[in-house]
């Protein structure tokens, strides 16, 4: 079964990696989605709406290679634009499944910005995988998604 082979994924980020999750749960993402200016360091990127709420999520590219740096951001504003400061939590999806988390799991959001850097590992190579941050302020929560397949 694929999602088995997955399953042991560890992503390196932060100077640390993920572990699995122990029960994947699904956890429905957020559709509304437009193209959006990049963040600092990486190209492309997602606006997702959420009321009073923007973010961002952006990554190098849609084609990470496995064992090296990929740099990824994630911004958070409110409707007129203003930076919000909060946590963000960083998951990686199978198959709409939660297979890994970043570790440690959640990360400031400073000035509206969060930026890393993953290393995926070579179980990861060929899957299609997505990257899911899910951004929390005090005007609410937010969660933004970037698709991934890992190359050698």
């Amino acid at each position: 079964m694929i999602l088995a082979a997955v399953l042991p994924l560890a992503v390196a980020g932060c100077g640390g990696s993920s572990r699995p999750s122990s029960q994947p749960a699904h956890v429905p993402a957020t559709t509304a989605t437009t193209t959006a200016a990049s963040a600092p360091a990486v190209t492309g990127g997602r606006l997702v709406s959420a009321g009073a709420l923007r973010a961002t999520l952006s990554g190098e590219n849609h084609a990470p290679r496995v064992n090296r740096p990929w740099r990824y951001a994630v911004t958070v504003t409110n409707a007129t634009g203003q930076p919000l400061s909060g946590t963000v939590a960083i998951e990686f999806l199978f198959a709409g499944q939660i297979v890994a988390h970043d570790k440690p799991p959640t990360h400031p959001i400073t000035n509206g910005l969060w930026q890393s850097t993953l290393k995926l590992p070579t179980a990861a190579l060929g899957y299609p995988l997505t990257l899911r941050a899910i951004a929390h302020t005090p005007a609410g929560s937010i969660t933004v998604n970037w698709p991934i397949t890992t190359k050698r």
